[in-house]
């Protein structure tokens, strides 16, 4: 190895380091909160989730961007929705997986858009792999279509 090649080994494992420090001096990862919902608990994720919604002819579409840690994980969407409750309950299943052994730890913008029928007043929820996810979702401005959207939300 080089003088180059191996100064660049020291700079990385140095930035590694002191990322690892500052984590732990700011408290270390947060212990998710526990709630009670109808006698089962699930466990609140601390996931955000911010899209658009659009409600026609029956139908809801839900699109927006998440970030995952990896450009190696993969996003699978699935609506859930129970009828019969008034109104209809519609749970947006989110799950990330990966089967990558190593992956750049990389954040990735990743989009993503689903629709379902329910009532137009349905109440929506999401769940971040099996944890409740908070759900923040903006109406569609009149005009304006998800067929081909850009979604640019501040936070």
């Amino acid at each position: 190895m080089n003088k180059a090649t191996i100064t660049t080994i020291i700079v990385i494992m140095g930035l590694l380091l002191l990322g690892w420090l500052l984590f732990w001096r700011n408290g270390g990862p947060e212990v998710p909160v526990v709630e009670e919902n109808d006698d089962t608990q699930i466990e609140d994720s601390g996931v955000l989730i911010t899209a658009k919604h659009e409600f026609s002819d029956g139908t809801h579409v839900v699109a927006g961007e998440v970030n995952l840690p990896t450009p190696c994980h993969i996003l699978n969407v699935n609506p859930v929705v129970t009828r019969g409750t008034d109104p209809d309950q519609v749970i947006i299943e989110f799950e990330v997986t990966t089967q990558a052994e190593a992956c750049a730890q990389v954040i990735t913008p990743t989009r993503f858009k689903v629709d379902f029928e329910a009532e137009k007043d349905a109440e929506i929820t999401a769940t971040w792999n099996g944890m409740r996810a908070d759900l923040n979702l903006i109406p569609v401005a009149e005009g304006e279509s998800l067929d081909d959207f850009e979604i640019f939300i501040k936070g």
